[in-house]
């Protein structure tokens, strides 16, 4: 499982692997930043963000995809 402060830098790279927060918001610091305050405030077991983490596997996987092509920031 990853902290909070991986997942921040995660977002601040590859984009926010939250359902919400898909195309041109996936990549906004601001975002990245409100998403970190949820996540330290949250005090919610994080396995039970398993389900949330393979639903966006497919989104995840692709933004990988498209960055190790070497297409610069991906637009999803």
């Amino acid at each position: 499982m990853h902290s909070p402060y991986d997942l921040h830098t995660w977002c601040l790279q590859m984009g926010s692997s939250r359902l919400t927060s898909i195309g041109a918001k996936a990549h906004d610091q601001a975002n990245c930043d409100k998403e970190l305050d949820e996540d330290l405030a949250d005090r919610t077991p994080k396995i039970l963000y398993v389900p949330r983490d393979l639903a966006m596997a497919p989104v995840l996987g692709a933004r990988g995809l498209w960055i190790l092509l070497g297409l610069t920031e991906p637009p999803f």
